[in-house]
């Protein structure tokens, strides 16, 4: 299993996360964004999430998130949390971790019905994006239940 934590922003330096089949673990500081990538050779569907107390409200159009092949925005343990589905792994880093990064810098996400939602962290864990409310230890209370 291969563990990065990772914290930038778009003005941040130009490095790329590494994403080695070891067990080492990366960081860096700055208070803009917060991921953790975790390679653990899982692909989830949202039944898994079900599975463990994830309560999913609304499906997304795909349209906007290429190479997803599903995604949801719900809840757990009173927290928000969309969940971006890719096939794989490399297809979650190569489709989907731009996309976070973006969003979790860009702040407050408007969702109809909704009142705007602030995501602060994303992790990515086998073949899921996940954006997660308030901080990294959102993203990483789903994925403990996950394991």
């Amino acid at each position: 299993m291969s563990l990065l934590i990772a914290c930038g922003s778009e003005a941040a330096s130009t490095d790329e996360p590494s994403n080695s089949n070891d067990s080492s673990v990366s960081a860096e500081s700055n208070e803009a964004t917060a991921s953790t990538i975790v390679d653990n050779g899982g692909v989830y569907t949202i039944d898994d999430f079900k599975t463990v107390g994830y309560k999913n409200v609304t499906q997304f159009d795909l349209e906007t998130l290429p190479g997803a092949n599903d995604a949801w925005y719900g809840f757990y343990s009173q927290k928000d949390y969309e969940l971006r589905f890719y096939d794989s792994h490399q297809a979650a880093l190569d489709h989907g971790l731009e996309p976070a990064e973006i969003t979790v810098g860009k702040g407050a996400v408007g969702y109809s019905k909704r009142p705007p939602l602030r995501f602060d962290a994303f992790a990515i864990v086998g073949n899921v994006v996940m954006l997660c409310e308030l901080s990294i230890e959102s993203c990483e209370a789903l994925i403990a239940e996950l394991n």
